[in-house]
């Protein structure tokens, strides 16, 4: 552990991760914000969040073919820089249609840094891939869970043209993470892989069909409950619970801190009892959590939400390891699949959340509580994924 904790390239990917994705943990406030200024719907809210991660989701495999065949240094900053920009001027929109518009084209930025990125962690980390990818993670999970906190006080005080005020903080990080993603630091791809880099994926025999099926199903559904229910926890907690936007961007900062924090363990305990039990007991604590959180409606909300985000933490970087395992020769395309189709999925079941959440369909507590069963039926197809000795008799 404490190699890793001295590990230039993973702490200058850690960083950049945490810029990322500060933004995209900000957007569901920003558009609390949005949907007074523009009288936005539910539906119109979930369009939005639901076509943004769709965005960044279609375009991973492509940058992450190029970040392998040339380098990912550019794609990496490029990406930052391109978020602060169209993140800061989203809140200055006139309408809904070009809302969506800059908040989808937005979404290319974390497109182009995540697939080298991830596979950078898991190369830099050597023989501890759970850690590190984990440590990895914990970047991107603080980002995302310090995200709707500053926006909650930013946006506060300068209403939604706060986003500019945001934008600084990205634009401040992008040259620091220049310079810690100078290649000395940062070993992600070597240039004898470079060449090696083609459109020909090459699975892992390890996974049967059945495996591979199952994999999708535990990205997908992982994905689903966790982009969605953060998604809509704020609006349900300012219409049910009469929080104000603070309050509200606070509660999500609680969820998704402490959800930092227990990728980070999940990610320890699975290099030490194995990724399959970590992803069973995290997968089977999310769910009931979930559902208590919604029931429950108000202020007890503020200690339910770090448990949740805790225990849901955990099963993503073990996930995320044995999704770049089926990839094991292609790590920026194979990282970029995984991730966009991880986006995508999210994007998807926030949209659908939001298409449900209409009072004449399903409302909005109904929506939830459905997302809250998801953990459940996940926990089933870990049981379909290859054990970790099937794992390493394959690389033998």
């Amino acid at each position: 552990m404490r190699h890793l904790l001295k590990n230039k390239a993973l702490w200058s990917l850690t960083l950049g991760h945490f810029a990322i994705d500060l933004f995209s943990g900000a957007l569901p406030i920003v558009l609390l914000y949005l949907k007074d200024s523009l009288n936005l719907s539910l539906e119109q809210v979930g369009v939005v969040i639901g076509l943004y991660s769709i965005s960044t989701s279609l375009a991973q495999p492509i940058f992450g073919y190029f970040s392998d065949a040339i380098g990912g240094r550019w794609f990496a900053v490029g990406g930052l820089l391109w978020m602060s920009i169209l993140h800061g001027v989203v809140g200055f929109m006139p309408s809904y249609e070009t809302a969506l518009l800059i908040a989808v084209v937005a979404g290319f930025g974390s497109a182009a840094f995540h697939p080298q990125g991830a596979s950078g962690a898991n190369v830099a980390a050597g023989d501890r891939k759970q850690a590190g990818v984990a440590m990895f993670m914990v970047g991107g999970n603080t980002g995302y869970a310090v995200g709707p906190l500053l926006a909650g006080f930013i946006l506060g005080v300068f209403g939604p043209r706060g986003t500019a005020v945001l934008a600084v903080i990205g634009l401040a990080i992008t040259p620091v993470l220049y310079v810690l993603t100078d290649p000395k630091y940062v070993p992600i791809t070597a240039p004898k892989d470079r060449k090696q880099a083609n459109w020909k994926i090459q699975l892992n025999p390890a996974f049967t069909t059945v495996a591979v099926l199952a994999l999708i199903g535990v990205m997908s559904l992982r994905a689903t409950s966790q982009s969605a229910f953060t998604s809509f926890v704020p609006q349900y907690f300012t219409i049910v619970g009469n929080f104000s936007h603070q309050e509200a961007g606070t509660l999500s900062f609680l969820m998704l801190g402490a959800l930092a924090a227990g990728s980070f363990t999940g990610g320890m305990l699975a290099d030490r009892v194995g990724p399959q039990r970590v992803m069973v007991a995290s997968l089977l604590a999310t769910a009931p959590l979930m559902a208590i959180m919604i029931l429950l409606g108000d202020y007890r909300a503020f200690f339910i939400a770090p448990i949740l985000g805790f225990a849901s933490g955990a099963a993503w970087p073990p996930m995320l390891v044995m999704s770049q395992t089926l990839f094991h020769k292609n790590a920026g395309v194979g990282t970029g699949i995984a991730l966009g189709f991880v986006f995508a999925m999210g994007g998807v079941g926030t949209s659908l959340t939001g298409w449900l959440a209409v009072p004449e369909r399903m409302g909005l507590l109904a929506a939830l509580l459905l997302l809250a069963a998801l953990p459940l039926v996940n926990a089933l197809l870990v049981a379909f994924l290859p054990s970790q000795r099937r794992l390493q008799q394959a690389q033998a």
